[in-house]
């Protein structure tokens, strides 16, 4: 089994994508080769538009993330074909889920039969019922590590992506393109290397050359190309992990975590976080919360609008108090969920607490700034509430 990382910022477009919409029939009704196996807190029957607008009224919670849509291909071997049911399928990327720390938002789960080997698209919004970003850091380790555990776990074969391909069976410039990329690979894979001096070394020794790419007129980069006897090749087309900023990105997130907790980094300092229940850190919290200092969190959504934070090193989590707790006689408050996980969710809304009537054309962030007495998650189910009532007809379904 392996996952692909691909998430992008067009929810229609990645809805379009992953139920064929380029292959419909004359007629309109949907070709043959996918289906619908698996979805939660997203209206199928409305047709593409319906999911889209699903995913969307948790994307407009927080507008400004730069990829909001989440989507992974979970692929099979084919030698798992006859083992892999579908009922399997949906275990499984469950699980994963969970493993990614992908939940309390809408998604889809999506099987294509397009293939000799069984594979799935999850679609899923990044923001999730809480208005909070579902974090990407370190995903591509998170779901290597996913993959594998879960691999083993059912007893599947390993997916053969590029990386078991073999460079020895092909010929000239194919042959040079693989090599790269085994080669970039292998240098992204090693955890030690945590800048781009690093990265260009171990690639330099493998043969392997990087040019950069600037932006007309500056001196700024916007993109890589990477160079083997004489032969030259732009990022993408060696691996779309392999660009410019996503290398960037994946180095400076490359520190080993500790492996009892996912909150500290192996040489025990802390992995700082940026936002806590709907409230954006500020760099001076952010600071003094890796320093192992508690921070004051105002505006949080949820019963207790003031909170401290802080992270307790005796059981590697951070825990969260009523007063703070660096100042003298002061306790933590039991009340209080014991980490970042939500573990007491905010309630729905009573009958009568709030009006779901409004026009049909009313969208989510309209009915939501209608009810600013409201959290994210009581807004969400609220309006999900209301747009059952439409009892919309066609459209899609389980199993398509």
């Amino acid at each position: 089994m392996m996952g692909k990382i691909s998430n992008g910022g067009s929810a229609g477009g990645c809805i379009d994508y992953v139920t064929r919409k380029k292959k419909d029939k004359p007629d309109g009704s949907p070709c043959d080769e996918w289906k619908i196996i698996d979805s939660k807190d997203v209206f199928l029957s409305g047709g593409r538009a319906e999911i889209t607008a699903s995913l969307q009224d948790n994307i407009s919670m927080n507008p400004n993330v730069k990829d909001p849509v989440g989507h992974i291909s979970l692929n099979f071997h084919a030698l798992d074909k006859g083992k892999v049911t579908e009922e399997m399928m949906v275990e499984i990327a469950g699980k994963y889920m969970e493993r990614m720390d992908i939940k309390d938002t809408p998604y889809i789960l999506v099987r294509h039969f397009d293939k000799d080997y069984p594979h799935c698209h999850l679609v899923y919004s990044r923001i999730n019922n809480f208005g909070e970003t579902i974090s990407d850091s370190n995903d591509y380790s998170r779901n290597k590590d996913a993959c594998r555990s879960l691999t083993e776990e059912y007893g599947l074969h390993i997916s053969e992506g590029k990386q078991h391909t073999n460079v020895d069976n092909l010929r000239g410039v194919e042959k040079i393109r693989y090599e790269i990329f085994n080669a970039v690979n292998d240098a992204w894979e090693d955890r030690s290397i945590c800048d781009f001096d690093k990265f260009k070394t171990k690639l330099k020794a493998s043969g392997v050359g990087i040019e950069y790419k600037y932006r007309r007129g500056t001196n700024e980069v916007q993109g890589l190309w990477y160079t083997r006897k004489g032969k030259r090749f732009s990022a993408s087309k060696i691996d779309r992990r392999f660009s410019y900023s996503n290398i960037r990105k994946h180095l400076s997130e490359n520190r080993p975590l500790h492996p009892d907790s996912k909150w500290m980094y192996a040489d025990g300092s802390i992995v700082p976080i940026t936002n806590f229940r709907g409230v954006k850190f500020s760099g001076q919290q952010i600071n003094d919360y890796v320093a192992g200092k508690a921070i004051r969190v105002d505006g949080c959504k949820g019963e207790y609008s003031t909170v401290y934070l802080k992270f307790v090193p005796e059981v590697k989590v951070p825990k969260v108090f009523s007063s703070n707790p660096d100042e003298p006689k002061q306790t933590s408050t039991s009340s209080f969920a014991p980490s970042l996980n939500h573990t007491q969710q905010p309630s729905a809304p009573e009958d009568g607490c709030c009006s779901v009537s409004g026009s049909d054309t009313e969208t989510f962030p309209e009915f939501k700034a209608r009810h600013p007495e409201l959290t994210p998650k009581q807004a969400l189910d609220a309006w999900r509430a209301k747009r059952r009532g439409k009892h919309l007809n066609g459209g899609f379904h389980m199993g398509h």
